[in-house]
């Protein structure tokens, strides 16, 4: 039997190891430095370069739902192995793929990449959780702000190599980082030692014991659904200006160096709210943050539509930081509703909402972007978007509260959760 302090040592260690795994999961979202580079060099049209962008972010989603359930056959420390050297051998591979053809690098740097980086987030994120199970909100907030931090420090560092050396020389610096980085996380990582069914953090069944959802059975809950709306609503304001926060504050004659300056502080606060707002919501309450995230996201969404000056890029930064207070919130929610045993897999069915968030956004922006006032109305849409997301939260407290007897959930630790069974 390991003592408290040698168990404390070994949950910090995995951490620490885990976090530094996690942050090269978030390598995707500096595809747009990698990709004019690639294009003018392979002669890819510029809708082929992006696909790149969105099979990976695709094949993660999938990844921490196959991740999940692969890891309750066969254990989290195989998955882990597995998920990473798939992750480091998609970038190597990567560099090698730079042809004619697009093909090779969908195999690659889409699928394989993607895959891979789901496969570890989702190990790491169930496990993190799992060795803090009173402390949910930090243990996730710790995962996926690793993951948020990809791109404030890859972006420079990937812009430099690339000027220099070239794309292929660049991938396959990012690929051994990444290899480095996945044996370090194998190397110290330990799964938490077996806990008692009554003490996991997850809701309870009418004779009030902890239930631990398996994705079966939370996919005929209908709170599933509510979580899944939340998430795909509320993230939409983001991908409405994200493509476009910088361009869109030169139209308005905000000077480059305040537009530029915006996405850096963006990436900040998007990095900060994934720490802070978990933290803060294993003592106030998970969907009381939320809703907080969504009220703010809803404001500045309605600040864009009539701000002609600075109040824009004031905007921007609060849309990138609701992004994070998202991304930071859902996993623990996701426990907190279903519970910690099953929970990579469950989180990522849920985050199938980012999946259809990310292809579902584009082509909505193009259908209201008509006329002289096109993208106010886009703004004006994302601001609806909120606040339906605000509703389904909504609706998603009053079911836990109704079958739990209880006005509480959502407050805290010690609050009582109820079943989401029941339809």
């Amino acid at each position: 039997m390991k003592t408290a302090g040698t168990q404390n040592r070994q949950r910090f260690l995995m951490m620490l190891t885990g976090a530094f795994a996690i942050f090269f999961t978030g390598f995707p979202h500096v595809w747009s430095i990698y990709q004019p580079y690639i294009t003018e060099g392979t002669g890819w049209t510029q809708s082929q370069g992006t696909m790149c962008f969105y099979l990976a972010l695709s094949a993660f989603v999938f990844g921490n739902i196959l991740g999940g359930r692969m890891q309750n056959r066969f254990g989290q420390r195989k998955i882990l192995f597995l998920g990473g050297g798939l992750l480091s051998a998609g970038v190597l591979m990567s560099a090698f793929s730079l042809v004619s053809s697009p093909l090779p690098m969908y195999l690659t740097y889409g699928v394989m990449q993607g895959l891979g980086q789901g496969m570890m987030y989702t190990v790491i994120l169930a496990s993190a959780q799992q060795w803090f199970p009173d402390r949910t909100g930090f243990a996730s907030g710790i995962v996926v702000t690793a993951n948020g931090l990809c791109g404030l420090f890859m972006a420079p560092l990937s812009r430099q190599l690339l000027e220099k050396e070239g794309p292929k020389a660049t991938l396959l610096t990012v690929g051994v980082l990444m290899a480095a980085a996945w044996l370090l996380s194998s190397l110290f990582f330990a799964s938490p030692e077996e806990k008692k069914e009554n003490t996991e953090t997850g809701v309870t069944d009418e004779n009030n014991r902890c239930r631990q959802y398996t994705s079966r059975e939370m996919l005929h809950t209908k709170q599933f659904y509510f979580l899944l709306a939340t998430m795909l609503f509320g993230l939409i304001s983001y991908f409405m200006i994200s493509p476009i926060s910088q361009s869109y504050q030169l139209e308005l004659g905000i000077p480059a160096a305040a537009a530029v300056s915006s996405v850096m502080i963006g990436s900040v606060v998007n990095a900060l709210t994934r720490l802070v707002l978990p933290s803060l919501a294993d003592k106030v309450g998970r969907i009381v943050c939320v809703k907080g995230v969504l009220v703010i996201a809803a404001a500045a969404m309605i600040l864009l539509c009539f701000s002609n000056s600075y109040g824009a890029t004031i905007a921007v930064i609060l849309i990138y930081g609701c992004y994070g207070g998202i991304m930071g919130s859902f996993p623990s929610l996701t426990s907190s509703v279903f519970g910690i045993r099953h929970a990579g897999e469950n989180y990522g069915f849920v985050m199938l909402g980012i999946v259809i968030a990310t292809f579902g956004t584009p082509v909505l922006t193009r259908m209201i972007n008509i006329g002289e006032n096109g993208m106010r109305c886009v703004f004006a849409a994302g601001a609806v978007f909120a606040a339906a997301a605000f509703v389904f939260i909504e609706m998603l407290r009053k079911t836990l509260n109704k079958s739990d007897r209880s006005d509480d959930y959502g407050i805290g630790n010690n609050e009582k959760t109820a079943s989401a069974g029941k339809k």
